[in-house]
């Protein structure tokens, strides 16, 4: 037998048995903490996957000898198309003529069976093997009726970052929204507000720079890349996202008191270690709104941390469920080596959304009245398309002179479609917003009132 000193060298014979317990202990590797899952910018910014949409299904049957006493081949023909076999059931050769597949290569005894395994190109439920039959060196057995599948596993397409943005807008942000930069009486502050999902909120490439915005309005909302551009804006606004996702279940893991908001970031010597995660978020708000009392290069140096951050737990989108949506985490905490476990987190209890991912696609193409009407200065356009479809969308005065132009001869998805009005520069009165494309047309009225 090896002597504990032997197994480990700095251990001397005589040392207590607990401490040796304790050096075993911390001799092992770091133990899971749970897989985490954070958004990045261009995540958010990619356009809508369906997600939920089946792309094939795979299925098995079982077959049960009962004909013969020692079968060689069977022989199976699907009510769907197939496009491989991925269980042969241990038979050496697969041959395919119209449809029908001949197994043959191994023998089956009477009274045992095979599992076969098939994909198929069928979206819903329902494949069956619609006739089969088993053969023995001499004899063809007679067709047995339809036969039902066993298994019917669905390959569905996965969420992305712009279904994860949509969600959480639609289903768990309120009415308020998301506010970058900080809420304030202040004179000469100013913040930001997101109300809405849009991919072209994002990706900021900007120079992080306070939120000092030449309009005497405190908040600006909804802006765009194209008119607001600031780095950092745009990973609080993605960190914002990914605590809001974890807080609510929307992301793994989703234990009361570990979710992504709780974790302590530690770097020592820097000026944020110790802080958790909402910290640095809050850090950062007030950082930006705040702008007389912090230099560019704390400002800089946040944006490096929260990109940090958000860069921490990134990868492929899985979904454990679509129905409510549920993303898999991506990367253990304990690999991370600046974000660790708070032991005096206080838990967070929200109530987890119940919505459906998969968007149903609509039947016929429609087109919305603008909300908010009557608008002061902006305003939302909606409009369902049946298929991806070429769109052209106008604004026009009462005298049937265009004022400008949303939309123009521009590729849009299938589904529910929305676009943005601003009519700052448009003096007060009645409107007409006008779609067309590929075989429809149509007009309604908007009232300006400022």
């Amino acid at each position: 037998m090896r002597s504990i000193g032997k197994k480990f060298p700095h251990v001397h014979p005589a040392t207590p048995l607990l401490a040796v317990i304790l050096m075993m202990v911390l001799s092992l590797p770091a133990f899971p903490q749970g897989k985490y899952r954070t958004f990045s910018q261009d995540d958010l910014h990619a356009k809508k996957a369906k997600a939920g949409k089946v792309i094939y299904r795979t299925v098995s049957f079982r077959f049960h000898n009962s004909s013969f006493d020692v079968a060689n081949s069977l022989h199976v023909k699907l009510n769907a198309k197939t496009t491989s076999v991925v269980d042969s059931g241990g038979f050496t050769t697969l041959t395919e003529s119209k449809g029908e597949f001949t197994f043959t290569g191994r023998t089956v005894a009477r009274g045992d069976s095979v599992r076969l395994a098939f994909v198929t190109t069928k979206k819903k439920t329902g494949t069956g093997a619609k006739d089969w039959f088993w053969d023995s060196l001499t004899v063809k057995g007679a067709k047995n009726g339809p036969l039902s599948a066993s298994t019917d596993i669905p390959t569905q397409v996965q969420p992305n970052g712009g279904n994860v943005l949509g969600y959480l807008y639609k289903n768990v942000i309120d009415h308020n929204g998301v506010v970058v930069g900080l809420v304030s009486t202040a004179t000469g502050v100013h913040w930001i507000r997101y109300i809405k999902a849009d991919s072209k909120f994002f990706p900021h490439t900007g120079t992080p720079t306070c939120l000092n915005f030449v309009s005497p309005k405190k908040e600006l909302k909804n802006p765009k890349v194209e008119k607001f551009n600031d780095h950092l804006v745009g990973e609080v606004h993605a960190l914002e996202l990914a605590i809001i996702a974890s807080d609510n279940g929307v992301t793994r893991p989703d234990t009361p008191a570990n979710r992504l908001g709780n974790l302590l970031y530690q770097v020592t010597g820097d000026p944020l270690d110790g802080m958790t995660v909402r910290a640095i978020v809050h850090f950062a708000d007030s950082a930006l709104t705040y702008c007389g009392t912090t230099f560019s290069a704390t400002l800089a140096h946040i944006d490096s941390v929260v990109s940090r951050i958000n860069g921490a737990f990134g990868g492929p989108y899985t979904a454990v469920s679509f129905t409510p949506l549920v993303i898999a985490g991506t990367v253990d905490l304990s690999t991370v080596t600046f974000l660790h476990t708070n032991p005096n987190a206080e838990p967070v209890t929200v109530a987890r959304p119940t919505a459906s991912v998969i968007e149903a696609e609509p039947d016929m193409f429609a087109l919305y009245q603008n909300y908010p009407n009557p608008f002061n200065p902006t305003t939302t356009i909606q409009f369902d398309l049946t298929q991806q479809t070429v769109v052209t969308l106008k604004i026009y005065n009462v005298l049937g002179q265009e004022v400008a132009t949303l939309l123009n001869n521009e590729s849009m998805d299938a589904g529910q479609q929305e676009v943005e009005f601003d009519a700052s520069q448009l003096a007060s009165g009645l409107y007409l917003y006008r779609i067309s494309g590929e075989g429809f047309m149509e007009t309604k009225k908007m009232m300006l009132m400022k």
